[in-house]
């Protein structure tokens, strides 16, 4: 891949992609004894609802010490110590937006209705993520108070409104806009 390739212009250093390549490899070897799917499929049959995003962040979290924990990159050093290569909000991330998502596919693939059963119960019961702009935006548009979005699945109700009505300019078709009139 060439450097040009490489997109860091307003990237955190801590989210440069090398050190989420790296990240990854962590989980690879975390779980290469039965495969990181079949681990990662385990890790929602096995979570205990209620609190179980905290199982699920926690099997996604990667935490170094030595080169990785001083350096964003292959040579560069850095001032500050980033002990961890994927952190609690990264991990929130990926299990809403990509392991629960993933899950349901992956059950109705091998049919395994009761993974599909419980992938959606974790989602449904995951708590709000790190606020985006998206959020806030649509948070202000509709007049919402904080409170109403209280949940993974909420913020991902306003970006998906975000993305199919507000980007497309459809605001004429948008059920929302409708209400008040």
């Amino acid at each position: 891949m060439p450097d040009s390739a490489w997109h860091l212009f307003k990237v955190r250093p801590n989210n440069f992609p090398v050190r989420r390549i790296v990240a990854m490899s962590y989980l690879i070897l975390r779980y290469q004894e039965k495969g990181i799917l079949e681990e990662v499929v385990n890790m929602i049959k096995e979570a205990p609802l209620g609190k179980s995003h905290h199982q699920l962040v926690a099997g996604l979290l990667v935490t170094t010490e030595g080169y990785w924990a001083n350096h964003f990159d292959f040579g560069l050093d850095s001032r500050l110590k980033a002990r961890s290569l994927l952190g609690r909000r990264r991990a929130a991330d990926i299990a809403v937006n990509v392991l629960l998502p993933f899950a349901v596919a992956w059950s109705k693939f091998t049919s395994q209705p009761e993974l599909e059963q419980k992938s959606l119960e974790l989602y449904h019961s995951f708590p709000k993520l790190v606020d985006n702009t998206v959020e806030r935006h649509m948070s202000s548009q509709l007049g919402l108070d904080s409170s109403i979005v209280n949940s993974a699945q909420r913020q991902q109700g306003l970006i998906h409104i975000y993305n199919t009505l507000c980007t497309q300019g459809k605001c004429h078709c948008c059920p929302v806009g409708t209400i008040s009139e």
